[in-house]
């Protein structure tokens, strides 16, 4: 989905502060946030390939997933914040078809499990 088919236009760019405070772990200095699925774990920013792999490796073999990550599987993306169905409190990011020109756009690593 574009940011141009959905009804709300995207809220201002997350910031660092702002998306870590929904971080539950810090691996390798690497505040991370896995969605709830567990089908993606995200970092504010481009982190390094290799260093936010061996980070999901690590809260995964404190998860007990058994699997590390490969650095292949990273990547970096950009995301925007809309507002959800239930209000400002109801916030989600997403990154399909967004791009550093996207209005509102800020930049995140992410692994898909």
């Amino acid at each position: 989905m574009s940011t141009m088919e959905h009804p709300n236009p995207p809220l201002p760019p997350l910031t660092a502060e702002e998306f870590n405070d929904g971080a539950g772990y810090t691996y390798r200095g690497v505040p991370i946030i896995e969605n709830e699925g567990g089908d993606w774990v995200f970092a504010y920013g481009h982190v390094d390939h290799e260093t936010f792999a061996d980070a999901v490796s690590d809260y995964d073999a404190e998860a007990t997933l058994c699997d590390p990550t490969d650095p292949d599987q990273v990547e970096h993306l950009h995301a925007i914040t809309l507002v959800g169905p239930d209000g400002p409190d109801g916030w989600f990011i997403t990154w399909s078809g967004i791009t550093a020109e996207t209005p509102g756009a800020f930049p995140i690593t992410a692994v898909t499990r």
